[in-house]
């Protein structure tokens, strides 16, 4: 190591809460740019951004150490409000850093404590705890808020020397005392923390405590506390750090800063030698690693032999329904029914997956033994002849040509993702079930982060700079109306907020400042879907926060919980479900005829009847003015149909509507570019529009497999010029091969490439127009029960209730 390096051991992220403005990437970025080993992170009182920076500084080569800047409780963490010499004394601080994956671990259960057991205003614990789990974690005595140096200014030497030693006894050598120089409040407590390091033998570290990253963003951090406080710059009240000395100095800046004491910058390189922090990711195979509990089955059977068991019974009662529906799948077709489920069956075996089935199918059948309406299902999962056997889906996929590689492929190893719905109303019994199955210790909500947007930046800052509400609105209304739009945007868009900043200075400081909280996280919250299923107790894996009512909530939000192995399953709530199932209990109450929405006939014409006239309000999907007014055109006759309306109804293809509807109705002749396309683009009469489509002409025509089909519809999907080179070549080598013009292959894979943008997933677009189709029949065939059932849905909505109460009544039902 050359003399300049330096850690930075004491860094605050965005993830602190309206209180850094560091990005995780950036920061790390900047280390490395700096030379630097190793950087760390230590956010207070949470671990929200840990994962995040563990990969960011992986990616930039540099070593990642994780930490955490943690509340003590002024007593014990158990004592809240009602100790009021207790709730009158500060929460005080220390810095710790995990060494290795065990320190990790321990971080976690501390964060999870100070969430669960201590929270008071702040995520606290107390000595307790640190004793509890104290092994493989470095301590440093904090900022000016740490428990050392508050006590040395209220307390005095000895009492601080005291404080030393209590904590030498929890982590012996591995605890240092932390020098700053971010203003004069540190001239006395430096010195008295270097005889203090004679004294005790507690080693003296250099710290900068670093809160944003460059030193022009100090009032930019300003604002942000601002915001989170409810202040203005103008209140005097209103908390500071002290100085604009809180920014990322390089290690050659940190040398001078602290020339006279050497020693305490190589401490910092000393501790990042003492920290060596892996997840383990893969095993030796090179698989990744999932955190997921293997299927206990009652018999003692191996899951992968309950699977292939519970899949084969599943499927011939899958022949039987059908055939009570009138639907009855021919007896030539069922050798290749079973011969794609044992093809299933061994990917799913093949790619570790079999549990992670086995599970999500027994909450899904005891969520529908005990009352609890289920989807068919959505996304690709529908596309899976194993899902549909177990009872996971109720879409036949051989029936409507959906392609279960779209879902899983072996070729690129993923977690396959099932979302699915259940009665909005009934939705958390089933979570319930999950918890008490798997243990209220294995299961976990997830936490999400809602971020400053555009305008609620500009809005917030506004407030902070004392502007007036009239003159922030002037040009929060200038923003252009389009989803996802940043502040770079809108001043490409439009050119009048330029021109508002060069007419105001005030204007000017606001937009800048408003740049750079931009995007920055505000507040956490609860994912309205996901929950996470462990094999262990999650607090080995990850840090929990707690909800509002108690909910266990894992710390990271899905895409950093699923890196580092943690399995999501989405319980969607969705009223439509509960809408349905309302309606088939009043039936049986008013007719006596007991029906399940599985013995609804997708095929029933009066289904179709119903749409083409445009009567769709209540009608899942369908109701908007849009949508209705493309049905009229294209005038559904068959479940293909309205499949293909769901579909084609997005940004993009819905310019095609017409021409679609042309082609149906025999006004424009349907032709294909080869022969072979006709039995692939048949249905949706010669435009490719699922992605489906794709992957079999990709099969048929350039002999992909299904898997690697997958990886052409993905790559079309990105647009990566080098990427999308190499697949035509390999479609027109495939094309010639067999025997196809190589000019009009090269036609074909650039009009796959066009369609490719917006094609749609056709499993999911299958899937819904399930309920779609159940909706229509009870709508066409039961009225009275659809509205009355419709209604006690919608009855939070005032606008729906008006709406559907004047559809009833234009019917001649009398509300």
């Amino acid at each position: 190591m050359g003399v300049n390096e330096f850690v930075h051991l004491h860094v605050h992220t965005q993830y602190s809460l309206l209180e850094a403005t560091c990005r995780a990437s950036h920061l790390a970025k900047k280390c490395a740019e700096d030379g630097m080993p190793a950087a760390s992170i230590t956010d207070n009182g949470n671990m929200f951004g840990a994962v995040e920076f563990y990969f960011a500084c992986k990616e930039a080569g540099i070593k990642p150490i994780l930490g955490m800047d943690v509340y003590l409780a002024p007593k014990s963490r158990l004592i809240r409000g009602e100790d009021r010499e207790a709730a009158q004394q500060p929460n005080r601080r220390l810095v710790l850093l995990a060494q290795n994956y065990e320190g990790y671990q321990n971080l976690c259960r501390l964060s999870s404590i100070g969430f669960q057991e201590g929270f008071y205003y702040k995520p606290r614990i107390d000595l307790e705890t640190l004793r509890a789990h104290s092994d493989h974690l470095i301590a440093l005595s904090g900022g000016t808020r740490g428990d050392v140096p508050l006590t040395f200014e209220r307390s005095g030497p000895a009492a601080a020397l005291e404080k030393i030693r209590d904590y030498q006894a929890i982590y012996g050598d591995r605890f240092y005392l932390e020098l700053n120089r971010t203003g004069p409040e540190w001239d006395a407590l430096n010195v008295f923390l270097l005889e203090a390091s004679k004294t005790t033998g507690a080693r003296c570290v250099a710290a900068n405590n670093v809160h944003y990253v460059e030193q022009a963003d100090q009032l930019a951090q300003e604002v942000l506390i601002c915001i989170g406080s409810n202040k203005t710059l103008q209140d005097e009240s209103r908390y500071r750090l002290g100085s604009d000395q809180f920014y990322f100095k390089s290690a050659k800046q940190m040398r001078a800063l602290f020339s006279d004491v050497p020693e305490a910058c190589d401490a910092t390189l000393e501790i990042a030698g003492r920290c060596d922090l892996k997840f383990s990711l893969k095993d030796k195979g090179g698989k990744s690693i999932y955190h997921l509990p293997t299927f206990a089955t009652d018999d003692g059977s191996t899951p992968a032999d309950a699977i292939r068991l519970l899949s084969r019974q599943g499927l011939a009662e899958r022949f039987t329904e059908a055939a009570g529906r009138g639907e009855a799948v021919p007896e030539e077709k069922r050798p290749g029914y079973a011969e794609r489920l044992e093809f299933e069956l061994d990917v799913i075996e093949s790619m570790g997956f079999t549990s992670y089935f086995l599970i999500v199918q027994d909450f899904i059948n005891w969520a529908k033994t005990n009352g609890v309406p289920v989807g068919p299902g959505r996304g690709s999962g529908a596309g899976s002849l194993c899902a549909y056997s177990l009872r996971i889906t109720d879409l036949d996929p051989v029936k409507y040509g959906l392609i279960f590689e779209r879902f899983l492929n072996p070729e690129r190893i993923s977690m396959p993702d099932f979302d699915i719905d259940f009665c909005q109303e009934k939705r958390t019994s089933v979570i319930d079930y999950v918890t008490r199955k798997y243990g209220s210790s294995n299961v976990s909500q997830i936490i999400t982060y809602g971020k400053l947007q555009a305008r609620a930046a500009i809005r917030d800052v506004g407030r902070v700079l004392g502007m007036t509400y009239a003159e922030v609105d002037v040009i929060s209304k200038l923003m252009p109306d389009k989803l996802g739009v940043t502040l770079d945007d809108a001043l490409e868009l439009e050119p009048r907020i330029r021109e508002q900043m060069e007419l105001s200075p005030q204007v000017q400081t606001m937009i800048d400042l408003a740049r750079k909280i931009e995007g920055l996280v505000r507040h956490a919250g609860i994912h309205a879907a996901g929950v996470v299923i462990a094999s262990d107790a999650l607090v080995k894996y990850a840090p929990l926060y707690r909800g509002a009512n108690g909910e266990n909530v894992v710390q990271y939000d899905m895409k950093w919980a699923e890196k580092i192995g943690l399995i999501k399953f989405d319980f969607l709530g969705l009223k439509t479900l509960t809408h349905i199932q309302n309606a088939l209990e009043l039936i049986e109450k008013n007719r006596g005829k007991k029906l399940t929405p599985n013995q609804i006939p997708v095929s029933d014409p009066g289904i179709y009847e119903i749409m083409s006239r445009g009567d769709t309000a209540g009608i899942f999907q369908f109701e908007s003015e849009g949508i209705t007014d493309a049905i009229r055109k294209i005038r559904p006759k068959t479940f293909e149909d309205i499949t293909a309306i769901n579909a084609l109804y997005r940004p993009g293809p819905m310019e095609m509507i017409p021409e679609y509807a042309r082609r149906m109705h025999g006004e424009t002749p349907v032709e294909y570019l080869f022969a072979e396309l006709e039995p692939i683009l048949r249905e949706t009469y010669g435009v490719i529009i699922y992605q489906e489509q794709v992957m079999s002409i990709a099969s048929r025509i350039a002999n992909y497999t299904l898997g690697e089909a997958d990886m052409l519809r993905r790559a079309m999907g990105k647009k990566i010029a080098s990427e999308m080179a190499a697949q035509k070549d390999r479609f027109l080598k495939g094309a010639a091969d067999n025997g196809f013009d190589p000019k009009i292959a090269g036609q074909l894979f650039d009009l796959m490439a066009e369609f490719a943008n917006y094609g749609f997933n056709k499993s999911h677009a299958a899937a819904y127009c399930v309920i779609a189709a159940q909706t229509a029949w009870l709508k066409n065939y039961s009225p009275i029960e659809f509205y009355a059932a419709l209604l006690s849905t919608e009855m939070g909505d005032t606008d729906n209730v008006v709406k559907y109460v004047k559809d009833a009544r234009a019917r001649g039902i009398e509300v």
